[in-house]
């Protein structure tokens, strides 16, 4: 059996979120199989030795790759602080090499992590994108930001996508006015789910019969006293990490989407609601207001607004009418626009790109 040509390297965490659900849709959805598509662990969940055991080993199988002259392309998926600079060497070694480096920058609070950084540190940062093939981004909104930050980067919009699922019966409101919203993620501040609390206190002298899924691991036995604290214990159910099949479950049998996040790039959970018909309600945050247009396939507010968020909660749960169309529309934007069958062509593109830099190495035909 003859050996495939030169590899794509693809660096990204093993840990659970957007970033490792997004290498995994491409391994599912045939790039890692036409793009000769190596994937090394960076960074996992776990003890600090464990995470930098890691990182070693992986560091350790790139060089040995790129001794061998086996790599066309490094693809390094990276966010902020120790994933930036933890990626930065690995993007190093292999420009040291002739190699073509795509950054794809996922951190949803890398303004923030930009912005705290004394200036020589904020230089570095613009050097390590200038000196990328390309730097990938989620949206517009983070395409001007990097631009801004790093002049002479080549920058690319290249949003996350989902495979569209088959059209879902929805599971209609109770014939007693029940109306259940899903949020899913990490429980905590970033994504709002303190917010959403005390709004869904606020929406149910609106909404009597409104009920709230929160699926995600984090801050769940704060998040489960704090929802006693505010009486509405009875009204929200807990349903530790979901993933597979009982996700798509819980998609199913919901009426509508609520990520209420403080910072995002341009999160999976949204697109994945979205595609399975689900109006959103979300934040003007990154890439977000580029996919949720206002009052067509959801509602967006202001992060931190506990006021704003219970108004949309409430319209979500008494305006069946405007829920339903907000859902169709909402299916059909991902379609559109952020579907496998749009979105990975432009990976490609992407990879074609970059092995036309001058003076990369080990490039061949895949």
């Amino acid at each position: 059996m003859t050996a495939p040509g030169p590899l794509v390297v693809m660096l990204c965490t093993a840990g659970r979120g957007g970033m490792r659900a997004v290498v995994e849709g491409y391994r599912d959805d045939g790039v890692f199989d036409r793009h000769h598509v190596r994937w090394l662990v960076t960074h996992d969940e776990g003890s600090l030795v464990r995470r930098l055991s890691l990182a070693l080993r992986a560091w350790l199988t790139l060089l040995g790759l790129l001794l061998r002259r086996r790599v066309r392309l490094l693809h390094s998926h990276m966010a902020m602080r120790g994933s930036f600079w933890r990626k930065s060497i690995f993007n190093a070694t292999a420009r040291l090499f002739g190699v073509p480096v795509l950054a794809h920058l996922h951190g949803s609070e890398f303004r923030q992590f930009h912005a705290a950084l004394p200036p020589w540190l904020q230089r570095r940062v613009a050097r390590e994108f200038e000196a990328c093939a390309e730097v990938l981004v989620l949206s517009t909104e983070w395409a001007d930001f990097v631009q801004g930050i790093a002049p002479r980067a080549h920058v690319r919009v290249l949003p996350n996508y989902v495979r569209m699922p088959a059209a879902v019966a929805r599971t209609a409101a109770s014939a007693t006015g029940g109306v259940t919203g899903l949020f899913l993620g990490v429980v905590g501040q970033r994504k709002g789910v303190f917010d959403l609390l005390p709004a869904l206190a606020q929406a149910l002298r609106l909404a009597p019969g409104l009920r709230l899924r929160i699926g995600g691991n984090g801050d769940v036995d704060a998040a489960r006293a704090r929802a006693r604290e505010l009486g509405v214990g009875d009204q929200v159910e807990f349903l530790g990490w979901v993933s597979g099949e009982a996700k798509a479950q819980a998609l199913a049998a919901a009426q509508f989407y609520v990520l209420p996040s403080h910072n995002e790039g341009l999160p999976m959970s949204l697109l994945e609601a979205m595609a399975h018909g689900l109006p959103v309600i979300s934040t003007r945050v990154g890439g977000i207001p580029g996919l949720v247009r206002d009052g067509t396939d959801g509602l967006l507010v202001t992060a931190g607004d506990v006021t704003a968020l219970a108004a949309a909660l409430a319209r979500m749960a008494t305006d069946a009418t405007w829920r339903h169309a907000a859902g169709q529309a909402a299916r059909a934007r991902v379609q559109q626009d952020f579907s496998d069958v749009v979105v990975l062509p432009q990976l490609d593109a992407a990879y074609a790109r970059a092995a036309a830099v001058p003076g990369a190495t080990g490039r061949s035909a895949s």
